[in-house]
């Protein structure tokens, strides 16, 4: 299975995968039908899409006020120095975390930037004082709340 780049998109690609993106719920005839494609290149293209990597899954997007995760932080990790714990294995335990919707590796000063959706600023608050800091290996954080989402997409 050879990967394919951006580069070895075409144009029919490109609108397809715009389209999957806006709306993944599409059906394959939908897909055709909007397009303007016959609906067994649409089919073809999106399987070779999906064993070449460039589509990892199909998803849908929340609206997490709604469900009553409508407040944002994003939390900046470090790894205090004398940690006996790797990296990796801390991710991990930082990615299992209620709440915790994003775990990333950075680079710089920090180890970790979080995602954390809560119900209010004080239950974020909670899970950082509470659990996120009392985990073996975690150094200092840094906790910035998100005041509003101009743009977010998955």
């Amino acid at each position: 299975m050879d990967m394919m780049s951006l580069h070895k998109l075409d144009e029919k690609d490109i609108r397809i995968l715009h389209e999957l993106v806006m709306d993944s719920s599409q059906s394959i005839t939908e897909l055709a039908a909007k397009l303007g494609i016959p609906r067994t290149t649409v089919q073809e293209r999106v399987k070779r899409l999906k064993e070449s990597g460039v589509i990892k899954r199909f998803t849908v997007q929340l609206d997490y006020s709604k469900l009553g995760k409508g407040a944002t932080a994003f939390v900046l990790v470090s790894i205090h120095p004398e940690a006996k714990v790797r990296q990796k294995e801390l991710a991990e335990i930082l990615s299992r975390l209620d709440d915790v919707v994003e775990v990333h590796v950075i680079s710089g000063e920090w180890d970790f930037l979080l995602k954390i959706r809560g119900e209010s600023v004080n239950s974020i608050g909670s899970l950082v004082v509470d659990k996120l800091r009392n985990i073996e290996g975690i150094g200092r954080t840094i906790t910035c709340v998100s005041f509003a989402t101009f743009k977010e997409e998955l």
